[in-house]
C-alpha cells in the first residue's frame, strides 16, 4: 500500500500535472542555495579496492564520504532494463493504480506513518532484500518482473558492499565477529525512485538534505539527468552523471565504525524540472540488527556503543517530536561533543549553515 508523508501544517495540494503524479502538498516555496560546479570524485576500480586502491578507498571515505566505481560487474542490460521498466510503471501508471503496490510510497520513502517536517517530490517502489529472492520465477506483470530484476540486482549490490567493507575493515582493523556483523549486505534494501516533473522546481526538494542511516548506500542513477547535490564546507555541489557508473555514499554507521575518522556525506536531490524526471537505483546495507557499534580495539572513538536497533528507534522518536533526524549526536561518548552536535543540527535545520 502507498506510503505518504503527512505534513506537520496544513497545506492546499498542489493540482497534479498528470494523473500518475501523487497528491503532493502545496508547501512554502524555499530559497535554494545553487549549487556549484566543479565537484571532483575519486573513481575507484573494484577490483582493486583491497589492495592498490586502498589508499585512494581510505583517503575518500576521509574526505568527502563519496566515491564513484568503476568496473563493478553490474551487467549494463540489467541497469538498463531496471530503470526502463520503472520509468514505464512509476511515471506512465496512475496515481490510484499505484498507490495499491506493495512497497509503493510517495513524498517520503523511510518514515511510513510518521509526520515529517519537509515533504519530498519524488515517489518510488522499496523491496527488503533477503538471500534466494533472484531464484524467483519473473513472470507475471510488470510490477512482478521489476520485483525480480530488483532482486537480481541486489544480488550484486550484496558482492559489491561486502568486498568495499572488507578493505575498509582490514584498514581499520576490525575482528572477524564485527566484519561479519557490521554488514548485513544480503539482508539489505533497495529503493527505485522517481522524481516527477515538479512545477515549482525552482523552489522545491525531490529530496530533503539528509545523512543515510546504512552503514553504505549505493546509487544508480540516469546518465543524462541530474540533481544529485552534496555538502562540502558550507555549499552545494552539483554531482555530475556518470554513464556506467555507480555512486557510493558513505552513511553513519561506518562514521560510528569509525570511530569518526570516516565521513557520512551530507546530500539532497533538487525536484525535477517540468517535463523531465529523474530515476534513481538505491541500495542500503546495514549491520546486523543487535550487533553492538563501536570502534576496533585500540582505536579512540568519539561515540558511544549503540546497535542498529537502538540508532533506528532513536531516529523515530526524533522525527515523532521534531520533523527531522537527529542522527548520531545523540551517540557521543561526552557532553561537550554532544552539545556541539546538536548545535550543529540546529544550525543545519535552521538554515544558518546553508543547507536549502
Amino acid at each position: 500500500m502507498a506510503t505518504g508523508a503527512e505534513p506537520l501544517t496544513t497545506t492546499t495540494t498542489a493540482t497534479p500535472v498528470d494523473p500518475s503524479c501523487p497528491p503532493f502538498p502545496q508547501a512554502p516555496p524555499m530559497q535554494l542555495q545553487p549549487g556549484l560546479p566543479g565537484l571532483e570524485l575519486p573513481a575507484l576500480d573494484l577490483d582493486r579496492v583491497g589492495s592498490e586502491d586502498r589508499a585512494a578507498l581510505v583517503a575518500a571515505c576521509r574526505d568527502l564520504g563519496m566515491f564513484r566505481l568503476v568496473k563493478h560487474g553490474v551487467p549494463g542490460e540489467l541497469c538498463g532494463q531496471l530503470l526502463e521498466l520503472g520509468q514505464q510503471l512509476l511515471g506512465r501508471n496512475p496515481f490510484e493504480l499505484k498507490k495499491e503496490q506493495a512497497g509503493y510510497f510517495w513524498g517520503t520513502a523511510a518514515l511510513q506513518s510518521l509526520r515529517v517536517k519537509d515533504v519530498n517530490w519524488l515517489e518510488g517502489l522499496h523491496l527488503d532484500l533477503v538471500p534466494g529472492m533472484a531464484s524467483q520465477v519473473a513472470d507475471g506483470d510488470g510490477w512482478i518482473r521489476i520485483r525480480a530484476l530488483m532482486a537480481e540486482y541486489g544480488d550484486h549490490m550484496a558482492r559489491i558492499a561486502r568486498k568495499l567493507f572488507d578493505a575498509l575493515a582490514a584498514e581499520l582493523g576490525l575482528d572477524g565477529q564485527q566484519t561479519a556483523s557490521y554488514l548485513a549486505e544480503r539482508h539489505g534494501l533497495l529503493r527505485l525512485y522517481r522524481y516527477p516533473p515538479c512545477p515549482s522546481s525552482d523552489s522545491c526538494l525531490g529530496m530533503e538534505p539528509h545523512t543515510d542511516s546504512s552503514v553504505l548506500s549505493i546509487i544508480l542513477a540516469q546518465d543524462h539527468v541530474g540533481g544529485l547535490q552534496v555538502l562540502r564546507d558550507g555549499a552545494w555541489y552539483d554531482v555530475a552523471p556518470a554513464p556506467g557508473e555507480l555512486l557510493v555514499n558513505l552513511a553513519d554507521m561506518l562514521q560510528a565504525i569509525s570511530g569518526g575518522l570516516y565521513q557520512s556525506v551530507r546530500h539532497r536531490v533538487l525536484a525535477s524540472r517540468p517535463a523531465t524526471e529523474r530515476l534513481s537505483l538505491c541500495y542500503f546495507a546495514f549491520p546486523q540488527e543487535d550487533a553492538v557499534i563501536k570502534a576496533p580495539n585500540g582505536m579512540s572513538s568519539i561515540y558511544r556503543p549503540f546497535s542498529q536497533r537502538e540508532f533506528r528507534e532513536q531516529v523515530k522518536a526524533d522525527i515523532k517530536a521534531t520533523g527531522y533526524k537527529v542522527g548520531l549526536s545523540h551517540f557521543y561518548a561526552t557532553t561537550s561533543s554532544r552539545n556541539t552536535g546538536d548545535l550543529l543540527h540546529c544550525l543545519l535545520v535552521s538554515g544558518d549553515v546553508p543547507t536549502v
